[in-house]
C-alpha cells in the first residue's frame, strides 16, 4: 500500500512539475555552432553497477570533443568511483538530504551550476524509466543542449531526444547510444576503471597478506540488492566445493549490513578463507582488481570486477542478464534461483580456470544454469 502510495505521488509530482517547466523557444542542436566546451553528465542515485556502466558514455564524450570541460552530477555516496577517472574533470556533488533540510542548498547548488556554462547536459537515468530529479537537474542546468532517452514528460525538460533501443541491448551500449544524435559512428569504447599507485599499492599489499607471493586468489561478493541477492546458505555451500576441489585462496567481501553473513562465514570456515567488511569503496576495488577470478551476484563489485578485467561468474536471480551481464570470452553468466544453483555456478567457474591456466578456447562467455544455455 505505502509503495503504491509513494508511486502515486511521484507521478502526480511529475505532471505537474512538467507543466510548469517548458523548454525555451528556439533551443536545439543546431543552435550550438560550435564544438561543445562544456558537457555535464547527470546521473543522480547510489548504485555502484550504474556509475561503472556509464564509463563507455564518457569514453565516448572524450573521443568525439577530446578539448572539452566535462563534469557529472552525482549523489555522494559512491562518488569516489570517478575520483581517478581521465574522463572527468569536475564532480558536482548533491545530497538530497540536504536539500530536504534546507531547501536554499538546492538554489545555491543550481546558481554555481549554472555560472559552469554547461554547453551540452545528458540526462543519464534509466531509458525506460522517467527520473524526475535526473531531468529536473539536467534541465536547471541551463544548458543550451539537454540530451534524454524519449519517454513520458521527458520533452518538458529535455530537447533533444533520443529515440529508445531495444531492451537487449546492453546498459552500457545504451547509455553510449546518447551520443547518437553528435556522430553516425558510436566510438569504441570500454568500461575500464583507474586506480592511483598508491591504491594500486595497498591492493597488492592486501593481496599478498591473504595469499602470498606466488597463490591464486579468488574473490566472492556474497551482496545483492532484493531479489538479486542469493541466500547465504548457497554461498556457504559453494565456497565449500571449492575449497574441497582447488587449492586456492578465497577473499569474502562483504558490504554495509552484511556483518551477519560474514560473521556466519568465518564461524563456518574459520582461517580457510579470508572475511572483509570494512573495506571503503577505493579499496573495495584496489583489492577486486587484484584478484584472478571473482564470483558475485548482479551488484557494484561484479561490474568493477569486469572493469577491471578479472574473469568473472555473473550470479543472476533475475532475467535481466542480457542487459547487465559481463561481456566477453573471459566471464561466465550463471542463472540461478533463490535455493540451488551451486553446481552451475562451480561448472561455470570450472571453465574459467580451465580457459585460464589450459589456454582452452571455452565458449563465447554463455550462460548456464536454470533457464540458461550452455
Amino acid at each position: 500500500m505505502a509503495g503504491s502510495l509513494e508511486l502515486a505521488g511521484r507521478r502526480f509530482l511529475t505532471a505537474v512539475v512538467s507543466r510548469l517547466i517548458r523548454p525555451r523557444a528556439g533551443e536545439s542542436w543546431s543552435w550550438v555552432e560550435h564544438p561543445p566546451e562544456r558537457i555535464l553528465f547527470v546521473r543522480h542515485d547510489d548504485r555502484i553497477g550504474n556509475l561503472i556502466l556509464m564509463k563507455p558514455l564518457l569514453q565516448g564524450v572524450r573521443h568525439l570533443w577530446p578539448d572539452a570541460e566535462t563534469g557529472i552530477l552525482i549523489g555522494p555516496r559512491y562518488a569516489q568511483i570517478y575520483q581517478e577517472e581521465p574522463e572527468v574533470d569536475r564532480l558536482w556533488i548533491l545530497e538530497k538530504r540536504r536539500i530536504l533540510r534546507n531547501p536554499v542548498v538546492f538554489f545555491r547548488f543550481v546558481s554555481q551550476l549554472r555560472r559552469a556554462a554547461y554547453d551540452i547536459a545528458i540526462d543519464c537515468s534509466h531509458m525506460h524509466s522517467f527520473s524526475l530529479t535526473g531531468a529536473s537537474l539536467t534541465y536547471f542546468s541551463g544548458a543550451p543542449v539537454r540530451v534524454a532517452y524519449e519517454r513520458e514528460n521527458a520533452d518538458a525538460f529535455c530537447n533533444l531526444l533520443v529515440d529508445p533501443l531495444r531492451a537487449e541491448h546492453h546498459e552500457s551500449d545504451i547509455l553510449l547510444n546518447l551520443l547518437r544524435p553528435f556522430t553516425e559512428e558510436l566510438p569504441e569504447t570500454s568500461m575500464r576503471l583507474h586506480l592511483s599507485q598508491e591504491e594500486r599499492d595497498e591492493g597488492m599489499e592486501k593481496r599478498g597478506e591473504t595469499v602470498g607471493e606466488e597463490g591464486v586468489l579468488l574473490g566472492i561478493h556474497i551482496g545483492g540488492r532484493g531479489t538479486k541477492k542469493w541466500a547465504i546458505e548457497r554461498h556457504e555451500a559453494l565456497i565449500g566445493k571449492i575449497l574441497e576441489l582447488y587449492a586456492i585462496s578465497i577473499a569474502v567481501l562483504c558490504g554495509p549490513g552484511e556483518e551477519e553473513e560474514a560473521a556466519y562465514l568465518r564461524d563456518r570456515f574459520g582461517d580457510s578463507i579470508s572475511v572483509f567488511d570494512d573495506l571503503d569503496l577505493r579499496q573495495m576495488l584496489a583489492f577486486v582488481s587484484v584478484c584472478d577470478f571473482f564470483i558475485c551476484p548482479d551488484t557494484g563489485p561484479m561490474h568493477a570486477a569486469v572493469a577491471f578485467d578479472v574473469p568473472t561468474v555473473a550470479i543472476f536471480l533475475e532475467d535481466q542478464w542480457r542487459r547487465y551481464g559481463p561481456v566477453g570470452g573471459q566471464h561466465r553468466i550463471v542463472r540461478v534461483s533463490p535455493v540451488n544453483g551451486e553446481e552451475e555456478v562451480l561448472a561455470a567457474f570450472a571453465q574459467l580456470v580451465t580457459q585460464r591456466f589450459h589456454d582452452a578456447q571455452g565458449d563465447e562467455g554463455g550462460i548456464s544454469g536454470e533457464g540458461g544455455v550452455e
